[in-house]
């Protein structure tokens, strides 16, 4: 290949990456922002427990977040698993739940969520206390890469909107929240960032000497872990966390917003 050649491959090279750096733009500059019609809000508030939690605003807000994530985030099926348009609202309400804040934060949308029947089995990577990775791959209803990919397990998913206490899509969206932060693990982007740590290091330790009736022990892993079970916990026993976490249950209300101990959400068979 000549100079000339190989300068043309380099630049059509360079072009092809700035389009796609620059298409998310694009497309919402010819599309304008996603919305949802009138029938889709309508499914969207069926399929949202904590509909009644919500205020004006929230209740504004909540369908434009949840039209960009639909519009802008790639859902895929795995193992044959059909995807509904229900499926997609029910998991962008529930992620953007975590955004109504009186300040409202926000995370960077994964390119893709990824849709299992049920619980599947993933890689380990991390190392034991002795140094070791285990070869045998761990069973898992979730998991969240660096704004990339959620992968979740559908008979989670209904199971939570019924009332169970694990909601694998808080969880995994939670951990999205929390890499927007990357000052501090375990914690979502805040302005009082000494206070959260405060709070939620005094609860994490806690969880690791004492156990906890509402928290999940799996929170004792890391830090990064008990913010997604907590937050989990604060959604769906809300009432609970209140009575054995007083304290760290004021702190996630004022920042979500939401007085998740107020009235038990609407639990049901959705689907």
């Amino acid at each position: 290949m000549n100079t000339i050649a190989a300068l043309t491959v380099i630049g059509a090279s360079l072009v092809a990456a700035a389009g796609i750096i620059a298409y998310p733009r694009l497309r919402l500059l010819v599309r304008g922002p996603a919305k949802l019609n009138a029938a889709e809000r309508a499914r969207l508030w069926a399929l949202l427990p904590w509909r009644g939690l919500l205020d004006t605003r929230q209740r504004e807000r909540l369908p434009r977040l949840a039209a960009r994530l639909v519009a802008d985030v790639r859902f895929v099926g795995c193992q044959g698993l059909d995807i509904t348009p229900d499926m997609r609202l029910a998991i962008a309400g529930q992620a953007s739940l975590l955004c109504l804040g009186a300040t409202p934060a926000t995370f960077a949308l994964p390119s893709e969520v990824l849709i299992y029947p049920d619980a599947f089995y993933i890689p380990q990577s991390m190392p034991d206390e002795q140094g070791l990775v285990d070869d045998v791959p761990m069973l898992a209803s979730g998991e969240a890469w660096h704004a990339s990919r959620v992968v979740l397990s559908w008979a989670d998913v209904e199971a939570a909107l019924a009332g169970a206490a694990h909601n694998v899509v808080l969880h995994e969206f939670a951990h999205l929240l929390d890499f927007a932060a990357p000052a501090y693990e375990g914690a979502p982007p805040t302005d009082d960032a000494d206070g959260w740590r405060h709070v939620f290091g005094a609860a994490f330790e806690t969880l690791r000497e004492r156990g906890s009736p509402v928290i999940d022990i799996y929170g004792a892993e890391n830090p990064a872990e008990f913010f997604a079970v907590t937050v989990e916990a604060f959604f769906q026993r809300g009432a609970e966390l209140a009575g054995a976490h007083d304290e760290l249950y004021r702190l996630m209300a004022a920042y979500f917003d939401i007085d998740t101990a107020r009235q038990r959400p609407e639990f049901g068979d959705l689907f």
